[in-house]
Formats: C-alpha cells, structure tokens, sequence
C-alpha cells in the first residue's frame, strides 16, 4: 500500500520531495492540504503542522522535514544511490541536505513566500 505524502504544491522544500520519490520510482499518494494543516485532524497526525508529511504503514505518526522523508525512504528502500551508506560519501549528502534546509530553503522562502500567500 502507498505512502501519503501531505503537501503543499508551491512550497520548495516539498517539491524536493516529490522531485525525489519520482527519480527514485517510488510512488506514493500526493494530497494537497493547503488550508488545512492547522486543523485538529491534521494536528492529531502531525503536531507541527507542516508540510511535507509522510504517512504509511510502519510509521508510529506522521513524519516530517523533507530530508528526513528522504533520508526515511532511501534507508527503507535501499536507496545507497542517494543516500549513500560510505559515511564520507552520506556526510556530502548531508551537507547538502543541512544547506537546503539551513541556508538555501530560508533564503528562498523570504523571496517567493509573500508572492505566494504564505504567512509570515
């Protein structure tokens, strides 16, 4: 049975997510929940209400943060391609994912966010 993958469609740190699970060929169920994450059914899923959330079976509770996603599938899947099991090589990959996230991601939300209606 596929994954969920709760999105919102112009956010950047979900399309890294579903620009992945399409290269890796992984298919999961994409539910666009714009206006809805602060929602008590959404809540009781996932308490930081945020997007992307993956839920599937072997997860306890909805997961979150689009490089963890990642770095959840590829270690399920046996994805050493992307995410390499070498720790030099997974500690580029890494660095990467911490410079999306830290660096790259906050820089792009103060840029497009107010264009797109998304709080601040």
């Amino acid at each position: 049975m596929p994954g969920t993958l709760s999105i919102l469609k112009p956010s950047v740190n979900n399309l890294t997510v579903r620009i992945f699970v399409r290269a890796a060929g992984i298919y999961v169920e994409e539910v666009d929940v714009w206006g809805t994450t602060t929602s008590p059914e959404y809540m009781a899923r996932y308490r930081a209400h945020l997007t992307p959330m993956l839920e599937e079976e072997g997860l306890t509770q909805g997961l979150g943060e689009s490089c963890a996603i990642m770095a959840y599938l590829c270690n399920k899947h046996g994805l050493d391609r992307f995410y390499p099991t070498d720790p030099a090589e997974r500690a580029l990959v890494d660095n990467a994912m911490f410079y999306l996230i830290g660096t790259l991601y906050p820089l792009l939300t103060r840029a497009t966010y107010p264009a797109l209606g998304f709080p601040q």
